[in-house]
């Protein structure tokens, strides 16, 4: 593993990247909205993913991350196409950087993240997994309208964000976009808090093939539990379309 940075409309994106062999097929990380790539959910997949042969790049969105691993700029400006735009660069540096195989491109986005991989359209990739990904906008009564505070909106954890994400959100039909998805496998938990397990046979059923859905029982939003069985369809999917 080493650590890299590269840059996103001018502001530095911080990263690791995992590379088993030179030449490797190379899946990329999308954490979710309050997410950062050096959560245990994320160090768990990228290390199952070197130990089947992918390289794996996952960086932190711009905004987010701890300490000297977070990424230039504020949390409170993230937006769907802000992060459109990181992914995109991120697909960029791996091009640069020469040690993997782009022709062998997979993703994996975590709820916003997958909303990410999804709305980007990007065709370097050859091979796509959400998890625990919304079609739309899955709680709009959960936050609270700050308008005394000149328009923001509140999370549930306390943190706030410009009410433009939301209008930012509305201009993404994901029930559409994901029709020009690739090869796609959507996993979802079965006692997820946050994204009801609907919103994934949504996307299955608007989605083209190949597909695959995979519900997890008993696995929540950020699946702390079922982690193992998600990543078993995942490396599945990527030994078939990515190999």
């Amino acid at each position: 593993m080493e650590s890299v940075c590269f840059y996103s409309e001018g502001r530095k994106i911080v990263g690791n990247l995992h590379v088993p062999f030179e030449g490797a097929p190379c899946v990329i990380t999308l954490h979710g909205l309050e997410g950062h790539k050096d959560s245990d959910k994320w160090l768990t997949v990228a290390s199952r993913l070197c130990t089947e042969g992918y390289a794996c790049l996952r960086f932190n969105f711009r905004g987010c991350g701890v300490g000297p691993e977070r990424s230039e700029g504020e949390f409170e400006d993230t937006s769907l196409t802000a992060r459109i735009r990181d992914y995109e660069a991120a697909l960029n540096f791996l091009e640069r950087v020469g040690r993997v195989d782009t022709r062998r491109l997979g993703v994996i986005g975590s709820s916003l993240g997958g909303m990410v991989a999804i709305a980007a359209r990007d065709r370097r990739v050859k091979a796509m997994v959400t998890l625990a990904t919304p079609c739309g906008i899955p709680w709009p009564e959960g936050l609270e309208l700050l308008e005394e505070e000149g328009g923001y909106v509140r999370l549930p954890s306390g943190r706030r964000l410009r009410k433009s994400f939301i209008e930012d959100l509305r201009r993404y039909d994901i029930l559409r976009l994901v029709k020009e998805a690739p090869p796609i496998l959507i996993v979802h938990g079965g006692s997820d808090e946050l994204v009801p397990v609907e919103h994934a046979y949504k996307l299955y059923e608007a989605a083209p093939a190949p597909k695959r859905i995979e519900i997890v029982e008993g696995a929540d939003h950020s699946f702390s539990r079922g982690l193992d069985r998600a990543l078993a369809a995942i490396i599945d999917w990527f030994k078939k379309f990515l190999s």
